[in-house]
């Protein structure tokens, strides 16, 4: 099955380092909210570059942001998620080191910083960022941070660990459709197909379902002996991911199941 996509915040407060300083007279506190306007707008256009996929774009103008205020946490963690995205890991990594030296405590950059750590091989350094923006009551998103870690705990081959972080998920966010579909994996893997069942009626009726998602759901319908379940996804799956290598692996007689 593929990896379905990690969700990463990017947590954006706006909030110049070194900005709540007495600026006693109106003229300086003047002059610091408009270098604020200023970095805000850039901000605001890396991100909508960066959500548009022009990563290259997003990452000059959080460079211009950042010659306005180098100490800013919003726009050193956008510049690392650019560098990321642009092929630059050891440069996205130090980005988010300074990121978080400006704002430690910050629950979206650590879950940011978890997510590169194990994307970079180093699953279990990124899982304690990780569990660090976990443990914040404070974090808007802990359904991103659990997703994120139940991925690192796989690539640890730690499938209990894995399984708690996408039920931790879920509990965040009830109709997260990605948690669905790895707990239904995690069934599958060792033989509970009546979870596994249940688990992918919910992903296969969302329209989030994958051409793997169909794979994975036949497969469980052969294995509980229901031909007939068998044979409706697959006429759903022909309908709906009909050019897929997976159903052609299907047609031949493999079921493909990475």
């Amino acid at each position: 099955m593929r990896q379905r996509v990690r969700r990463c915040l990017v947590g954006v407060v706006l909030v110049l380092a070194g900005c709540a300083g007495g600026h006693d007279d109106p003229a300086g506190i003047a002059g610091v909210s408009g270098v604020q306007a200023r970095v805000d707008s850039r901000l605001a256009l890396a991100q909508a570059y960066y959500a548009d996929g022009k990563y290259a774009i997003a990452l000059q103008e959080v460079e211009r942001a950042l010659q306005l205020a180098p100490r800013n946490a919003d726009a050193l963690g956008l510049r690392g998620l650019a560098q990321w995205q642009l092929g630059e890991p050891e440069q996205a990594l130090e980005s988010l080191r300074r990121a978080l030296r400006a704002a430690p405590g910050s629950p979206e950059l650590q879950n940011n910083m978890g997510w590169m750590m194990c994307e970079s091989g180093k699953a279990r350094e990124g899982l304690a960022y990780l569990d660090s923006a976990l443990s914040q009551s404070r974090y808007a998103s802990p359904a991103n941070a659990a997703m994120n870690a139940g991925h690192c705990s796989l690539r640890l081959g730690d499938r209990a660990r894995a399984e708690a972080y996408f039920r931790r998920a879920l509990v965040s966010e009830p109709t997260l459709i990605p948690a669905q579909a790895q707990l239904a994996r995690l069934a599958l893997e060792r033989g509970d197909y009546a979870s596994a069942h249940v688990r992918l009626l919910t992903v296969l009726g969302s329209d989030e379902a994958s051409a793997d998602d169909y794979a994975m759901a036949v497969r469980t319908e052969r294995e509980l002996g229901d031909r007939t379940a068998e044979q409706t996804l697959v006429s759903q799956w022909q309908r709906r991911f009909p050019d897929s290598p997976q159903l052609r692996a299907y047609q031949r007689g493999q079921t493909h199941d990475q």
